[in-house]
């Protein structure tokens, strides 16, 4: 039998409970806005999960230095994904467990294609840092992630772009790629724009020869090379990145690639390549890349400058990695979110972020609605050898507006590269 004396503990516990849970949202309202950061910090991919860690740690450091947001500071609860799909995924189903729901992961597209259709289940927005393979922003989005670099479509055909369009002499290109769906994606995208560019530029269809694959563990490379040496391919786009990319030149350069290829384009190593090889650098090599505070547009722009001074601060480092800015971007990006959103809430952060405008260090920077793809500045660059320390040089940064490259949005459906003129 029910007491009235139980009744009224039964009253008290519940109203006790009532203002324990408004204490707790005071104090989460009131306390720092945590953001989980998934990132490959040890293994094969930490020298791009680290370069992307230390631009998203100096983006929140910029912005707490400025008040925070909200009247909040940004708390950055990190973690390692070891690039790995199934470390990546425990870790966002643990910082959600945390009730943390603004998570930035997917520095590469291994970690991203677990990432995005977990998004929704965690309620959670997902900003995908450097994850470039096509399906997270078509087949398998959804509204809860956002891509904050441009996909293998846009990226690969703006570098046939620019490189067709200031060598135009180059008649005859090849690629090398890993034997993948992203070496073979690349590698066409690569060849179909330099095709459709040189004629839109006024010359003759440039001939684009079959691809030549590697395996993606490759280390040896000779037989790649030497099948490029017997045709009269005289412009080259290498798909092959890391550790592996290195192996390539040093291999190409012993049996005189580097006299018979005029230019080369590459999937991105940029200054790792350079670093590694010095004066031993292709004479004319031009990379996917973010960022170059020594040159323009960059040089000039206030925004550059301070992720520079950020960076030496932080790291001690005077020569970061581009992709230093684009963990910066991914981090700019959300907290303008929750900026114009005034508040952490996922849906309004959504809300938010589908209609936004931001200028970030690499210029203007928004999402399309349909897709959230990142529609920004492609830039790419040159790369030479040098006679003095550190014996490579950075001469000048292409730029290519992704809004004139992007691809027809086709959210939950596959892309079709045949769909696109």
């Amino acid at each position: 039998m029910t007491t009235r004396r139980t009744v009224l503990k039964g009253f008290v516990g519940a109203a006790g409970a009532m203002a324990g849970t408004r204490i707790n949202l005071a104090r989460a309202q009131s306390g720092p806005i945590k953001v989980g950061v998934m990132y490959a910090l040890s293994g094969v991919g930490a020298p791009v999960g680290n370069a992307f860690w230390i631009g998203t740690q100096i983006a929140a450091k910029q912005v707490n230095r400025s008040g925070g947001i909200l009247g909040r500071q940004i708390e950055l609860v990190v973690r390692d994904d070891k690039y790995n799909s199934a470390t990546s995924v425990a870790a966002a189903r643990e910082l959600a467990g945390e009730g943390i729901n603004l998570l930035i992961g997917g520095s590469q597209t291994v970690t991203a294609l677990g990432l995005a259709p977990l998004a929704p289940e965690l309620n959670a927005v997902v900003m995908i840092a450097g994850a470039a393979g096509m399906p997270v922003t078509h087949e398998l989005f959804n509204r809860n992630i956002f891509r904050t670099v441009s996909n293998n479509y846009t990226a690969y055909s703006s570098l046939g772009r620019a490189l067709i369009e200031r060598y135009p002499q180059v008649t005859t290109w090849i690629s090398v790629a890993p034997d993948g769906d992203f070496g073979r994606d690349s590698a066409r995208f690569f060849g179909d724009a330099v095709k459709k560019y040189s004629v839109k530029s006024g010359g003759k269809q440039a001939t684009v020869l079959d691809t030549i694959y590697a395996q993606a563990t490759a280390t040896d490379f000779k037989t790649q090379i030497n099948a490029v040496m017997n045709t009269e391919a005289q412009g080259l786009y290498l798909g092959i990145a890391g550790a592996a990319q290195i192996s390539f030149f040093q291999q190409a350069r012993s049996v005189g690639l580097y006299d018979k290829i005029k230019v080369i384009g590459e999937v991105g190593n940029e200054i790792v390549t350079a670093k590694a090889l010095g004066k031993n650098l292709p004479k004319d090599i031009w990379s996917v890349s973010y960022w170059n505070r020594g040159l323009e547009p960059f040089k000039s722009n206030p925004l550059s400058q301070q992720l520079y001074d950020d960076y030496v601060e932080l790291t001690g480092d005077k020569s970061p990695p581009a992709l230093v800015m684009a963990g910066h971007r991914t981090g700019m990006a959300l907290f303008e979110g929750i900026r114009k959103a005034k508040s952490t809430e996922t849906q309004a952060v959504i809300d938010a972020m589908e209609d936004m405008k931001i200028d970030t260090v690499g210029g203007p920077f928004t999402f399309r609605k349909a897709d959230h793809q990142a529609i920004c500045y492609n830039y790419f660059a040159q790369m030479q050898p040098d006679d003095v320390d550190p014996f490579y040089k950075v001469s000048q940064m292409a730029r290519v507006d992704s809004a004139e490259m992007i691809e027809p949005a086709t959210p939950g459906k596959a892309f079709d590269p045949n769909a696109v003129q």
